[in-house]
């Protein structure tokens, strides 16, 4: 789970460098804007990349999971009860690492920007409703934390009255309403579907911001100065709460999709019922996540021998990772296989087309 090893990497980067993030932060800077420029770069031009690497590593940048992280990080310094540990040791560093989530959002913003944000002001109606929305949240996000990263920097923040910088922080709130908004309406859908993978994202994300919300309205509501312990025990239960109502949440989602599952009349897979009856090579189309996908494929035997793609424009780095599902079917030598998490759309537009031919076949 991206989110997971992102939180992991960003809480031993602060254990182990924060004191030379405080002393010296321009390097982190500098090599935080060459990670955004590489995101940028690999992904405008598709640039391949170790399987391995791009699998586990790649998706923590070019996603948005390390800079996600890193805003919790921050987010969560402002919850936690004055003069305990954690604040001591993260209230120093929380402008430093907004800086840093900053700089590796706009690499995130500007890779799939291109097509994203182009098509919301060009052509909306291309956009599903969840990416439309999402695509919304973020351009409202990169018009809040813009001013935000930008008097982050001391030097900024040093020529600005105390009260103004205080009042202008204080739309942080929005902006992690915004972050999560666009998470979910990225993940919930899919997560609705029976995507296990995207269940677990659910689950952590509506833990992480109810555990914030529930930490930070108690702390507001500490009326004593002298109550650190009790107000530490209280978020404590808070959060173990908002757990327990976020596992909930993900078990209803998984319950409707499987009260679906049951009701929906079976249906026979294509290739069984007609991959056997002819020989040959077959082309079919299907829509994917911006057009139409055609594949041509190949039955010998009975069996799937070759799965090509003979047009898509389905944007990258999506459209790459969707082809992991060509593997999937040639093995299965069915098309009853998951989709491609992270690239749905488009693997299961692969699924569908290579379907459509397939009953071409048995024509």
């Amino acid at each position: 789970m991206v989110f997971l090893l992102s939180l992991g990497i960003s809480i031993l980067f602060v254990i182990l460098l924060s004191k030379v993030l405080r002393a010296h932060p321009i390097p982190f800077y500098v090599g935080a804007a060459a990670i955004a420029l590489a995101v940028v770069t690999v992904t405008w031009y598709g640039v391949a990349l170790p399987s391995g690497f791009k699998a586990y590593i790649w998706p923590m940048f070019a996603r948005g999971g390390l800079a996600g992280a890193l805003f919790v990080i921050v987010m969560f310094t402002g919850a936690f009860p004055n003069g305990s540990a954690p604040i001591k040791k993260l209230m120093p560093l929380r402008g430093q690492l907004s800086i840093l989530a900053s700089i590796l959002t706009l690499g995130h913003n500007a890779a799939y920007g291109r097509v994203y944000f182009a098509r919301l002001f060009t052509d909306p109606a291309s956009l599903p409703t969840g990416q439309l929305l999402a695509a919304i949240c973020s351009v409202l996000m990169l018009l809040i934390m813009l001013p935000l990263f930008i008097t982050s920097f001391m030097a900024v923040r040093r020529k600005m009255q105390p009260k103004r910088w205080k009042a202008l922080q204080r739309l942080a709130y929005g902006f992690y309403g915004l972050l999560c908004c666009h998470i979910l309406l990225l993940t919930v859908p899919e997560a609705v579907h029976g995507e296990s993978t995207y269940q677990l994202t659910v689950f952590v994300y509506v833990t992480v911001f109810l555990s914030y919300l529930s930490c930070r309205i108690s702390k507001a509501l500490a009326k004593r100065k002298n109550t650190s312990c009790l107000l530490a025990r209280r978020q404590a239960v808070a959060v173990i709460c908002c757990t327990a109502l976020s596992a909930s949440v993900v078990l209803f989602l998984g319950r409707s999709n499987s009260n679906s599952v049951e009701s929906a009349p079976p249906v026979e897979s294509a290739t069984e019922s007609h991959s056997g009856d002819r020989e040959g090579t077959y082309t079919g189309s299907a829509m994917g996540m911006n057009a139409p996908i055609e594949v041509s494929v190949t039955v010998e035997g009975g069996h799937i021998t070759d799965i090509s793609i003979i047009s898509s424009r389905d944007d990258e780095p999506y459209f790459s990772d969707a082809l992991y599902v060509i593997d999937d079917i040639l093995a299965a030598n069915h098309t009853q296989v998951d989709t491609v998490t992270g690239a749905t759309y488009s693997s299961g537009g692969i699924i569908d087309a290579v379907e459509a031919a397939l009953e071409s076949a048995g024509e």
